[in-house]
């Protein structure tokens, strides 16, 4: 693309104050040094919502990145490319596909359904079943009865941050106060991780690769606190960086698969897989659009970045 390019990154914010990246917080400088770099290709950098999208790419009320500070614009504004940082299926809508968007809404809608993303990876997932209605006790009983491990793991199909989750023995998810903001669940095997991963963590963990531009590009390894079974940081979980050399060759094998069929498909899509590993075995627990930035003194930081501005690249070259 010849001339001026204008990038959006898109949130779900109301159109209000001065900072669109005050709910940010320590990972705040992260963000802004994505939109420097953008600023050092030439593009014109503006935080959006989409609450104030019009459609074709232009939003109307904007923020303007300038200086390493924010202004708004209540003025009609065309993107020529959106990072979509939307937090549900709200966006990008369904029938613009000629949308310069990461992610394109395929792939989006792919990651928001474990069910569906079960049945495309499921040889590397652990065996999974769909319960239509989790507070059926008859339902559930018939389901819990196809799980060989004695634990088991019973989430949203398009859940996040380990909200609504159980964890823990199959005679007691009867028990288990399932949120009613989600309708359906799936039920797996569960993988016992307390093992580790040598040279990478001892004992439980979720091993978190990101993947852009069909390679690893950054990865973590988090830890659920002491007595839980659930790594996620916001249910208390440590996360750790990782050097991605020290990544198992198992799973980077597992990620190189993937990553080159999502390449194809999906339009070279962003994402991160998270990974358990059962006495040397891995298993794929989730695939996220929503990948998450490095804090500002990540040692990986500065190529999550680079790499993120390549593939933004690719689409608008």
């Amino acid at each position: 693309m010849t001339g001026k390019v204008n990038f959006g990154m898109c949130f779900s914010r109301k159109f209000e104050k001065v900072d669109p990246l005050g709910h940010i917080g320590e990972k705040r400088p992260t963000y802004i040094n994505l939109f420097e770099l953008a600023n050092e290709k030439g593009w014109e950098g503006y935080a959006v919502t989409r609450r104030t999208y019009q459609g074709k790419g232009i939003f109307n009320g904007v923020w303007k990145f300038k200086d390493g500070n924010f202004e708004t614009l209540k003025e009609r504004v065309k993107m020529d490319f959106i990072f979509d940082w939307v937090g549900d299926l709200k966006f990008p809508p369904k029938d613009e596909p000629d949308l310069k968007v990461v992610n394109i809404r395929k792939f989006k809608e792919l990651c928001w359904n474990k069910w569906e993303m079960y049945l495309r990876l499921k040889e590397f997932i652990p065996e999974t079943f769909w319960v239509e209605d989790v507070r059926n006790e008859a339902e559930l009983e018939k389901v819990l009865s196809n799980i060989k491990t004695a634990w088991v793991v019973v989430k949203p199909t398009n859940g996040l941050k380990g909200r609504s989750v159980y964890v823990g023995p199959k005679e007691n998810v009867k028990d288990f106060d399932f949120d009613p903001g989600y309708k359906n669940y799936i039920v797996q095997e569960f993988v016992n991780t307390s093992g580790g991963i040598e040279g990478v963590t001892e004992g439980l963990h979720d091993l978190r690769v990101v993947v852009m531009n069909k390679k690893s590009v950054w990865s973590h390894v988090r830890v659920p606190a002491r007595g839980t079974y659930k790594a996620n940081v916001a249910q208390g979980g440590t996360l750790t960086e990782i050097n991605l050399e020290d990544i198992p060759s198992s799973l980077k094998a597992i990620v190189s698969e993937i990553a080159d069929s999502f390449y194809k498909e999906f339009d070279n899509p962003i994402y991160s897989i998270d990974f358990g590993m059962e006495n040397g075995k891995p298993y794929i627990f989730e695939v996220n659009d929503q990948i998450g930035f490095p804090l500002p003194n990540a040692k990986g930081k500065d190529n999550f970045l680079n790499e993120l501005i390549n593939n933004f690249e690719s689409k608008i070259t």
